[in-house]
């Protein structure tokens, strides 16, 4: 997967979806649920992302801080998503996320993780 530029939630949604899909599940499917897609509206969905947890207790991302957000930990398999807890994301991988597209998405978070 390549660099891909990240800005909205939508280039969020669309890198998550294309990781899924080269770990060979179907558009809209994971072992664990397409969480990113929770809500029957994109701005629904986007609240659930930036206010929700992925799992109970795990908020998905802290806003101006992409490093520390458990996205960025779980698609770096850091702890907990080191295997000590949890599984690195996405489950089953290899393949994982590149770093530059996961620098794309810290960075967006980093920068207030925007909709638009």
């Amino acid at each position: 997967m390549s660099k891909e530029t990240i800005t909205t939630f939508l280039n969020v949604q669309n890198a998550l979806d294309a990781l899924v899909c080269l770990n060979g599940y179907p558009a809209g499917q994971a072992p664990h649920g397409v969480f990113w897609h929770n809500g029957t509206t994109q701005d629904e969905q986007y609240q659930n992302f930036v206010t929700g947890d992925a799992i109970k207790g795990y908020p998905i991302l802290k806003k101006g801080d992409g490093a520390h957000s458990n996205i960025i930990l779980a698609l770096n398999g850091l702890p907990p998503f080191d295997g000590s807890t949890f599984p690195q994301m996405p489950v089953g991988g290899p393949p994982y996320l590149d770093q530059p597209t996961i620098d794309a998405i810290s960075a967006w978070i980093d920068a207030g993780a925007n909709q638009y």
